[in-house]
């Protein structure tokens, strides 16, 4: 059934009140995940009708105003963190590892396990081509790698 005010034809944009919406979303959160931000992007575009530009541009600086983190911004810093630690060949050593899956978590706050910054770590590994170098003694291995959930 639709209500009255999915039938009123589409007025000027609104992004102050937007805004607003957003910042509700996040009271009380210091991770901003992809879904939710999926549909608060879609809530922009379709009911306060702002253009997709305008509804990330207010996503953004609200998110930064709150001090929450953007899943899609910390996985870009994070890949980053990790093409910089890689060697010559594309590997992360272990501690390289640890440090990023820290640097992850401490980015997204308590929202985000420890467990679950390693698998998203390992995730964004996987998705650019970005190996493990072994490690051990006196065989080194990549089971410390495989070890973890994906």
């Amino acid at each position: 059934m639709m209500r009255n005010s999915d039938m009123q034809p589409p007025g000027p944009p609104q992004p102050a009140r937007f805004a607003e919406l957003v910042k509700l979303h996040m009271q009380g959160r210091r991770f901003l995940d992809s879904d939710r931000e999926m549909k608060l992007l879609e809530e922009g575009v379709t009911r306060y009708n702002l253009s997709l530009g305008e509804a990330q541009a207010t996503l953004r600086r609200s998110t930064e105003d709150a001090g929450v983190a953007n899943q899609s911004e910390l996985d870009r810093s994070t890949l980053q963190l990790l093409r910089t630690l890689s060697d010559q060949r594309g590997r992360i050593a272990r501690g390289d590892f640890e440090k990023t899956a820290n640097f992850y978590r401490g980015r997204a706050g308590t929202s985000v396990t420890e467990t679950d910054a390693r698998t998203r770590v390992k995730r964004l590994m996987e998705e650019n081509d970005i190996g493990a170098k072994k490690a051990g003694f006196p065989l080194p291995t990549r089971r410390w790698y495989r070890a973890i959930e994906a």
